[in-house]
């Protein structure tokens, strides 16, 4: 997992950036990876979640999948404040009790469908038909499946861990990638958080080809190979 930081007087993201990374710079992006508001949302006592430094960047420009120049869906977008620019302001749906207020489903949800049957890996006697995901990338995941079949790798996905999920990320006070429907996980038994892994490179290629970040290249304990999300810098 990334390694807190408790917030002590006197600190500022900044401060925090620069001791941690060696830039400054990167209070922004901080922020963002943390869910906060900007730079000042931080109080004395509060944990800071300091990632690798390359999770904090935006990833490089790759290839936007077999349906570039065409695609129906938005480009990935890059931290707290462009995830919720692009896929809703999910905190605006949170309950006191901590579930979702049904409008967030009814609004915002859909579900893709899948051209070949996926084992659930919690019940391996039943498989998934379709993935529950955010309305905007429903088109983007069956188009993700469909190259899947069509380059051969079907047989590198071996079972479906979950798509839309309402949790916050594992260890963290902020909103999973799940929340908003927006990441997925395959091969759960063999690809476990902060292990290497045995996610095939080719399907690791193709899901990056189309925007995703894979968890697989995270570092330490919060390495996830299981976890593919379309969105970045948090």
């Amino acid at each position: 997992m990334p390694k807190p930081h408790i917030v002590r007087k006197g600190d500022t993201l900044a401060k925090i950036a620069e001791a941690a990374f060696g830039d400054r710079k990167l209070a922004a992006a901080l922020a963002a990876y943390n869910g906060l508001a900007d730079t000042k949302d931080i109080r004395i006592g509060q944990a800071v979640q300091l990632p690798g430094k390359a999770e904090l960047k935006p990833p490089k420009a790759r290839p936007a999948g077999a349906r570039a120049g065409v695609a129906p869906w938005p480009p990935a977008p890059h931290g707290m404040d462009a995830i919720v620019a692009t896929f809703g302001d999910i905190r605006g749906f949170a309950r006191d009790d901590g579930t979702p207020d049904p409008k967030w489903e009814t609004q915002f949800m859909a579900r893709a469908a899948l051209p070949f049957p996926i084992p659930l890996d919690w019940d391996r006697s039943k498989s998934a038909s379709g993935i529950r995901c955010h309305k905007l990338i429903a088109p983007l995941l069956e188009a993700v499946f469909t190259d899947i079949v069509g380059k051969g790798l079907q047989g590198a996905v071996q079972t479906y861990g979950g798509g839309y999920n309402w949790r916050m990320k594992r260890g963290q006070a902020k909103p999973s990638t799940h929340s908003w429907g927006i990441a997925i996980d395959l091969n759960a038994r063999t690809n476990a958080m902060g292990t290497a892994g045995d996610m095939d490179p080719r399907l690791v290629e193709l899901f990056e080809g189309y925007g995703f970040v894979w968890g697989g290249r995270w570092s330490g304990s919060n390495k996830d190979p299981m976890h593919f999300q379309y969105c970045s810098g948090y």
